[in-house]
């Protein structure tokens, strides 16, 4: 319930207001009242209401000043000003400094219901924005004020799990990542660092631990079989006082637990389900293969060192390694290969060819190929630059826009044109300034912008098949983090422009 402080200097119509919110409004309750302006702030101050219904003439401070100041401080609070008829002007100047809207007296209680309802609207979407805010600090690993989780996050239980496709997130990239949020009408929250990755907090009183097992089991099952996914959850609801420590482990025990084509799914309550990896065995693995590697990169012989590499990341795969690990044993390939002088790529250029490898790879084979070109490059570019141009990579953004409704991986694509995956990234890279997950859903938010303002009525989960998407809901969340609107927003929008125009 959203929570409402009434400020009157007239008892009757503080007790009028008082008593039609609490019979008849069920989405809020009173939390408190104040007689004046000065009272009223600090009141606000110190319980923070989602709204403040005030009259405009006050002693020690009218309204309008309690506004302009509440504005400032806690610009959350959504504000009601009553007025007299007499007042009206003064009224309109305080809507344009901020106030959500006003009353005039007497007071009619259907009048007050209906704008409590519009009201109610602002406030909702205020709490979604903070809860979004709350969400992205504790996914980055950024504490939060218990009173802020105290007011958004109302609910005493939650359960949570974090299920994320393929790697890790980037973390040496050119790329703006677009997050992911939940839409605002739905009732389980979720962030995901950007299009691969989702954070599920579901309230205990929506689910018992049957529902929500079977929901996960539900996302397991949306999977693209092509690809290969990390699912950590905790069977057991936790308390709100709970809520960063849990949602920190599940991050991770994520970094921890992610390892290059290995699908994995971890109940953190269940400790026999925690894999351990013998450091000392992969240190001693991880010294036999440099050792090896060196030796092949003196050779100078492209063909041997491809062989070695290859080899070497299939010898290590079997102690299923994290990402982390890894792509720490990368860098150390790399840097024997700049030694001898067979990689000549800027380091920050290497540093996006590996993150985009790591990304896309969906095995340690595909893994290997990948960084194989990144790590000798000094014959690639006679045998590339017959696709290096402006006109080659028109044909590819051609072909991506008619298959739109196709699954398109970036190895189906390279599998299309005969180009190696290191390659066609840096032709995305070159061409359109993104990586080929952002310009593929550039594209395909495009496309469905073009389909609803072309035809209004088509119902979204159409719109989201014919771009690309089997999951309506999926699509909605990153048709949000493109466009700033949910796709049932933006068709309100048009509807609205279209009024206009007529």
């Amino acid at each position: 319930m959203y929570r409402v402080l009434v400020v009157d200097d007239e008892p009757l119509a503080q007790k009028s207001v008082c008593s039609i919110i609490d019979k008849r409004s069920k989405n809020y309750r009173v939390v408190d009242t104040a007689e004046n302006g000065q009272e009223a702030l600090e009141k606000a101050r110190n319980l923070v209401p989602d709204l403040i219904i005030c009259d405009i003439k006050m002693p020690l401070m009218s309204g309008v000043e309690l506004s302009s100041v509440i504005r400032e401080e806690l610009p959350e609070i959504c504000f009601i000003i009553i007025s007299g008829y007499q007042d009206f002007e003064f009224a309109r100047s305080a809507i344009r400094s901020g106030v959500t809207d006003y009353l005039l007296k007497p007071i009619v209680p259907a009048e007050l219901l209906k704008t409590l309802k519009y009201t109610e609207t602002k406030i909702s979407e205020i709490h979604y924005r903070e809860r979004n805010r709350i969400l992205r600090a504790l996914g980055n690993g950024e504490s939060v004020d218990m009173a802020k989780l105290e007011r958004y996050m109302p609910d005493e239980e939650y359960y949570g799990a974090i299920i994320r496709t393929n790697g890790l997130p980037r973390r040496f990239s050119m790329d703006r990542r677009r997050e992911i949020y939940s839409d605002i009408y739905e009732n389980y929250m979720i962030f995901g660092r950007d299009e691969m990755e989702s954070l599920y907090l579901i309230p205990g009183k929506l689910v018992g631990e049957g529902e929500f097992l079977h929901y996960l089991n539900k996302l397991q099952k949306q999977q693209n079989a092509s690809n290969y996914y990390t699912l950590i959850y905790d069977s057991r609801p936790f308390t709100k006082e709970k809520l960063q420590e849990k949602i920190k482990n599940l991050y991770q025990q994520l970094d921890q637990r992610s390892s290059v084509g290995v699908t994995q799914i971890l109940n953190l309550a269940e400790k026999q389900n925690v894999r351990t990896i013998s450091t000392v065995e992969l240190h001693k693995n991880e010294s036999k293969v440099l050792t090896r590697l060196e030796t092949a990169a003196r050779t100078r012989n492209p063909e041997q060192i491809r062989q070695e590499i290859r080899l070497s990341y299939e010898f290590l795969e079997k102690d299923h390694p994290s990402q982390l690990w890894m792509e720490n044993f990368t860098r150390e390939v790399l840097a024997i290969m700049r030694q001898y002088n067979l990689c000549k790529r800027s380091t920050q250029e290497s540093e996006y060819l590996m993150n985009d490898a790591f990304f896309y790879a969906t095995s340690i084979q595909t893994l290997a190929d990948s960084l194989v070109d990144v790590f000798l490059d000094f014959e690639q570019e006679e045998c590339c630059s017959k696709v290096d141009s402006q006109e080659y990579f028109d044909i590819i953004r051609n072909y991506l826009e008619e298959n739109l409704g196709k699954t398109i991986t970036l190895p189906d694509l390279c599998h299309h044109f005969g180009i190696s995956q290191t390659y066609m990234s840096r032709l995305f890279r070159k061409y359109s300034g993104n990586s080929f997950n952002q310009y593929l859903t550039e594209l395909r938010m495009t496309q469905a912008k073009k389909l609803l303002s072309e035809k209004p009525d088509i119902l979204i989960k159409d719109v989201a098949s014919i771009v690309g998407y089997e999951d309506q809901f999926y699509f909605s969340r990153l048709f949000r983090s493109y466009t700033g609107k949910s796709p049932s927003e933006f068709l309100k929008g048009l509807n609205i422009e279209g009024k206009q125009k007529g």
